[in-house]
């Protein structure tokens, strides 16, 4: 079944680049609250810039942040026990059908946009039996690169693992459509500072200024010959 959700996104992964290096949130460190659909997130446990400054990404969902939830100190429930991230609402309340939302930044300056060629998450291992997971990836100008699916079924200790590996992704949005997914291990590729992929009516415009300079070059060094005879 997965398999399958990795060939409905082929189009968008068959121009893939290689990843050097990698790094993998846990959430394991954190704070976790009770895993409760509709509490309200405590501040002790929402997420969001605490990895800005130390790997670059920030995290948000219908509120600015996103819960950590202490999901089952056990591997066949949890990827990586015993926490995962959950979205939330406006209201603040953990919310399994939110998208979660992550973004890359330069560590050393966090207000600098930073893009990686590989994001890779991790569904819990309690699937449903029906609806899908979907991470999607976007560039610094938010348009959608890509977007894979996979289907929440399999027995208890199975979980989707979506990944996409694309050029220039600034951010991430993943989620489920039946309320009951979190997500875990969270894993990222190197990080590139900028890197903005100017979109194709800029490539026109550039390519139309090159033709201007060009002619009027051309333009100037015929009325120099005509000068110099």
């Amino acid at each position: 079944m997965i398999r399958s959700a990795f060939l409905f996104a082929s189009a968008a992964i068959s121009f893939a680049a290689p990843v050097s290096a990698t790094t993998t949130l846990t959430f394991d460190t954190l704070i976790a609250m009770p895993n409760s659909s509709g509490s309200p997130v405590p501040v002790v446990s929402q997420l969001s810039t605490t990895y800005l400054s130390t790997n670059g990404v920030s995290f948000s969902s219908g509120s600015a942040f996103v819960a950590v939830v202490d999901h089952y100190f056990d591997p066949a429930a949890t990827p990586t026990p015993p926490n995962i991230i959950a979205g939330t609402n406006a209201a603040g309340q953990i919310d399994y059908n939110a998208p979660i939302v992550a973004a890359f930044f330069n560590p050393a300056n966090t207000g600098q946009k930073a893009t990686t060629n590989f994001v890779k998450v991790l569904a819990d291992r309690f699937p449903l039996g029906s609806g899908f997971v979907t991470l999607e990836a976007f560039d610094i100008g938010g348009n959608l690169l890509g977007t894979i699916s996979a289907p929440d079924t399999g027995p208890i200790g199975t979980g989707a693992s979506l990944n996409l590996s694309l050029s220039g992704i600034h951010s991430v949005r993943f989620f489920s459509n039946n309320r009951t997914v979190g997500f875990d291990n969270f894993e990222f590729g190197d990080l590139t500072v900028g890197g903005a992929v100017p979109e194709p009516a800029t490539w026109t415009m550039l390519i139309a200024g090159f033709g201007t300079v060009g002619f009027a070059m051309r333009r100037r060094r015929g009325r120099g010959s005509l000068t110099a005879a």
